[in-house]
């Protein structure tokens, strides 16, 4: 594993969840199903960053190794599936630069 910084990449804001969803019971109490997951954005991605980033998601998804803030306040080690997005929102004033790119991390396993 590499820090992201060592990337040439901006550190990104982590959103954790414990679950993978929420469902609601009869009782309407709600509990969570299936394994962590996480969502890394990035306020802005130049095409060089985005390449730099699919280096490591060549297809559709990946595994791979990350380390991200969970709800904790602490850092942790996950194996997880990496997703790309469908969609990349760009900035038309500048070439090719991604706003508010977004990378999705699911079936987190706590290493």
């Amino acid at each position: 594993m590499a820090a992201i910084e060592t990337l040439g990449l901006p550190v990104p804001r982590s959103i954790f969840r414990d679950y993978a969803e929420r469902v609601m019971a009869a009782s309407g109490r709600t509990f969570g199903r299936g394994y962590p997951v996480c969502s890394w954005v990035f306020s802005l991605l130049t095409s060089s960053q985005r390449h730099t980033l699919k280096t490591y998601c060549t297809g559709s998804s990946a595994v791979v190794y990350i380390r991200t803030l969970a709800n904790d306040d602490a850092y942790h080690n996950y194996r997880a599936i990496m997703h790309w997005p469908n969609e990349e929102e760009r900035d038309p004033s500048k070439r090719r630069d991604r706003l508010e790119f977004t990378i999705e991390f699911t079936h987190l396993e706590l290493l």
